[in-house]
Formats: structure tokens, C-alpha cells, sequence
């Protein structure tokens, strides 16, 4: 078992994104309490007394952060036998977890969520990366939720594989 840092060719757009959602949440969770409060969104008060400096400033930071720990990289050793013989399996794995190929190059796979509610929930990063080395192992890559409950599938797979 090894960690791997995440591709930083994408960091840019993630973090763009991340400080576009976090902001949006925490102006939304303003007006949610605002209304639950009692009062109407009349009297709701200028956003601009909410929105300090130091608060629009460390909310930045947490979405500029945030990919750095919400993706990872991890290694799974597999049996013998390259992609064509652990391909068709590991698509079936993926499948039950909610995951469809979108592309297929050689001994990499990428899936993609099928679910339109969870690819806009992780705002269309829920790519998953299975790429299979030379020594033997998967590489599995994605957002580190995802990741986490799609290498236990996998453990579970080479487990089954391993006992024929």
C-alpha cells in the first residue's frame, strides 16, 4: 500500500472551483439563517457588512487548500495477467459503485460517475483513474472519498481473484 501526491495539472481548476463553492455555500448558509431566523429576505442585511476581508480572504484559502487533501493516489497490487485479463472485472467493480468508462487507453481506464446529481455535487470532478504499471499494481486516482471506498472494492476483487 502507497500514496501517491495528486496530479497538480488540474489543481488550477480545482481550486478555482472549490472557492467558487465555498463562497456560494457560506452566502447561502447566510440567507438559510437569516430566514430561519423569522425574518423576511427583505430586511436581509447588506452582504457586504458579512463578506470582511479576512473572512472572503480565509475561505480562499480553505477552497486553494482544499485539493490538496480532498485527492490522492494510491497503489493496489494486483495478480498476474496485465489489463486484459483484470479489465472486464474492475469495470463491474466500478459499475456497482455507481461509476460508468468514459474512456479506455491501454492499461489506463477513467470512469465517470453516472449519476448527474453526483457529478454535480463534486462539481465534475468525480473522474476516477485506474492505471495499471508495469510491476503488477493499479494506481487508483480521484477524489480521496471515492478512492478509499472504490480501493476497498478492489481489495475485494483480488481477493476473489486470488482464491480461483
Amino acid at each position: 500500500m502507497s500514496f501517491k501526491v495528486m496530479s497538480w495539472k488540474r489543481y488550477p481548476i480545482r481550486a478555482v472551483k472549490q472557492v467558487a463553492y465555498i463562497n456560494i455555500f457560506f452566502a447561502l448558509l447566510c440567507v438559510v439563517l437569516h430566514v430561519a431566523s423569522g425574518k423576511s429576505l427583505a430586511t436581509m442585511p447588506d452582504f457586504t457588512t458579512l463578506l470582511t476581508p479576512r473572512l472572503l480572504i480565509g475561505l480562499s484559502l480553505l477552497g486553494v487548500c482544499y485539493p490538496l487533501i480532498g485527492f490522492m493516489s494510491v497503489e493496489e497490487p494486483l495478480p498476474g495477467g496485465g489489463m486484459a485479463r483484470h479489465g472486464q472485472p474492475l469495470r463491474e467493480v466500478m459499475a456497482k459503485g455507481g461509476y460508468r468508462l468514459a474512456k479506455s487507453e491501454g492499461d489506463q481506464l477513467i470512469f465517470r460517475a453516472s449519476s448527474p446529481a453526483r457529478r454535480v455535487l463534486t462539481m465534475f470532478e468525480d473522474d476516477i483513474t485506474m492505471e495499471l504499471k508495469g510491476d503488477g499494481t493499479l494506481l487508483i486516482s480521484g477524489l480521496r472519498k471515492e478512492v478509499s471506498r472504490i480501493r476497498l472494492r478492489v481489495r475485494d476483487y483480488v481477493r476473489a481473484a486470488g482464491g480461483e
